[in-house]
């Protein structure tokens, strides 16, 4: 009974060993798992990243970067969750599947909420992108709203890639055909050039990387509008800064239909950029301790705060991302499900989920 007490007032003193004990990583390899082809934008934000994440981690571990590409997006994130090691030496960099941890996407392997967030980032816009003779061509962006019939590529249902295209052409009543699959941004890329594809989306790196000094600048491509986030709180777009000559798709529909949007697809969009925006964020897997958790939490906000990080990170991006850590990222991973309902019908149709729901409820 002594012994016992002893033992509760160590506890009570000092936490549990695994909260306490200090994190060591020296001569560790520590992965950052990218859900991702190995060439678009998401790599290429995780190595900037990653380029001076050592420093910071107790131990100065290797850092390196890790593609897990299939299963629509969602092979990577399924093995950190149910594979992942659980001493802070495999994180995530990614987003998860909000849209189909809401309506059931099949594939998907993990629970949100038994994740651990280190931290959320990103929150920069993505663009949507035409063929500039799409259709018989088009002299403006405004133009678009006449054509329809074209192809908008993706990355995998439910991804940005593919939505923030084919939710302001719903709203806009341009019927177009979506195809998904392509791995990456240069993909999808490959895929306008090719004319296989007349539209598509890309997040802000790939914009810089792969758009402005080529397609833009050649006038191949017209930038149609921008997808920035919607602030949690107020609902309101955040601003942009750092890119000039190309209106938020709200401002872009203000102009050719008058007003605001309204409908499922509305719904959809607003949700969507406000909780599904945050692309670089990092999670370990369940069960990692309390210690590693806030070591590495640490160490994602000291890299972050380095001069050398940002320089890397606006190199690529021209602009710095917004950082979400402890209540701002707790808000987003126990909100997002807080869809409504519009939303949830227009993903359904979208991701082809209705459909196969349909064929169920006929058997």
């Amino acid at each position: 009974m002594i012994r016992f007490g002893f033992i509760f007032l160590a506890i009570i003193l000092f936490g549990f060993p695994s909260e306490t004990k200090a994190v060591d990583l020296s001569g560790k390899r520590v992965e950052i798992i990218v859900p991702a082809g190995a060439g678009g934008g998401l790599t290429r934000n995780a190595r900037a990243m990653a380029k001076n994440f050592s420093k910071h981690i107790p131990g100065n571990p290797t850092v390196v970067v890790k593609n897990i590409v299939g299963g629509g997006g969602q092979k990577g994130i399924n093995f950190v969750y149910n594979k992942g090691k659980k001493d802070g030496t495999q994180i995530l960099f990614g987003p998860l599947n909000f849209v189909g941890l809401n309506i059931g996407l099949p594939g998907i392997k993990y629970k949100a909420k038994d994740f651990h967030v280190i931290g959320m980032c990103c929150g920069t816009p993505f663009t949507t992108i035409v063929r500039k003779d799409i259709k018989g061509g088009i002299d403006s962006r405004e133009d678009i709203v006449n054509k329809s019939g074209f192809v908008t590529g993706g990355r995998i249902p439910g991804g940005n890639l593919g939505l923030f295209s084919r939710m302001p052409f719903a709203m806009l009543g341009i019927k177009n055909r979506f195809v998904v699959g392509y791995k990456n941004q240069p993909k999808l890329k490959a895929a306008m050039l090719q004319n296989e594809i007349q539209a598509l989306t890309t997040g802000n790196p790939g914009y810089f990387a792969f758009y402005v000094n080529d397609t833009l600048k050649k006038g191949d491509g017209i930038a149609l509008f921008t997808h920035p986030t919607l602030d949690q709180k107020t609902g309101e777009p955040r601003p942009v800064t750092h890119m000039t000559g190309v209106p938020t798709f709200l401002d872009y529909y203000a102009k050719v239909k008058g007003g605001k949007p309204s409908g499922d697809a509305w719904e959809a969009y607003k949700w969507k950029a406000t909780y599904d925006q945050w692309t670089m964020s990092m999670y370990l897997p369940p069960g990692t301790p309390k210690n590693v958790v806030g070591a590495m939490r640490k160490a994602w906000k000291d890299n972050w705060s380095d001069p050398a990080t940002q320089a890397l990170y606006k190199k690529g991006n021209k602009t710095l991302p917004i950082l979400l850590q402890g209540a701002d990222a707790d808000a987003i991973l126990n909100n997002f499900k807080s869809m409504p309902e519009g939303a949830k019908k227009y993903f359904a149709v979208e991701t082809g989920i209705a459909k196969k729901n349909r064929k169920k409820k006929k058997k």
